[in-house]
C-alpha cells in the first residue's frame, strides 16, 4: 500500500503509520484505565 492509499483508507477513528517499510492504517484502541489508577476525591469530615 502506498502512502496515498493509506491516507485514502484512513477513517476518523484510525491513523496512518510507516512501519517496517510499509504504510499501515492503525485503528485507535479504546484506552482502558486500570482500576488502581482510577481515584475518586475523598472529603474529610473530621475536625
Amino acid at each position: 500500500m502506498t502512502r496515498e492509499e493509506a491516507f485514502a483508507r484512513c477513517t476518523p477513528d484510525s491513523y496512518v503509520e510507516f512501519y517496517g517499510g510499509r504504510w499501515l492504517v492503525v485503528p485507535f484502541a479504546q484506552v482502558e484505565q486500570p482500576r488502581f489508577f482510577v481515584c475518586t476525591p475523598r472529603t474529610s469530615h473530621s475536625q
